[in-house]
């Protein structure tokens, strides 16, 4: 499973990879929007390294800009969180985190094994592109009223654990009914 960026190249400023512990994380905090320093917060929280960091400000002044963590955790899994909705309807900051893994394409995967992953792990959106030759696994996850910073990390960790179940059968590697249950 190699990962493929998604991230086109010289669109985001790149911060020099330290680890995101350094970040304050608070637990029971509630966010009804988030920016890039409380998605760094998460990923420190996790022990993971954060790879690339994108504030959303990127020099354009556009308004509503998404902010972006790239991470990997200890287990070389590479994933990207998303800020989506940013400073929208008079909110500051993102008022929606995505949380996607993206992998070269397997040669075994088809519509079928995506949508028998996508069945039988309903917690992640397990997607194809057969013309850029990845595969990918999503979570999404609204701040609308707010969550806490401990519900964010969780959804992470759902993200990241799943993947090593749900890989095989999207890559059509094994059958679901052959997965060890989580």
């Amino acid at each position: 499973m190699r990962f493929v960026s998604i991230i086109a190249a010289g669109a985001l400023a790149l911060a020099a990879a330290a680890p995101a512990s350094a970040q304050t994380y608070v637990a029971g905090e509630v966010k009804a929007s988030v920016g890039a320093a409380d998605l760094a917060a998460v990923v420190g929280s996790l022990g993971h390294q954060v790879i690339e960091e994108d504030d959303g400000e990127g020099g354009g002044g556009n308004e509503g800009s998404e902010v972006m963590i790239l991470a990997e955790s200890p287990d070389q899994i590479r994933y990207v969180l998303l800020g989506t909705a940013c400073d929208v309807a008079g909110v500051p900051g993102c008022q929606g985190v995505l949380m996607q893994a993206q992998f070269d394409l397997p040669p075994g995967t088809t519509y079928e094994t995506v949508a028998d992953a996508n069945l039988n792990f309903a917690a992640l959106n397990i997607w194809v592109d057969f013309e850029q030759k990845s595969l990918g696994f999503t979570r999404y996850v609204v701040l609308d009223q707010g969550v806490t910073m401990a519900n964010l990390r969780a959804n992470v960790e759902v993200l990241l654990s799943l993947i090593g179940d749900a890989y095989p059968v999207a890559a059509g590697e094994a059958d679901a009914g052959q997965q060890p249950s989580v």
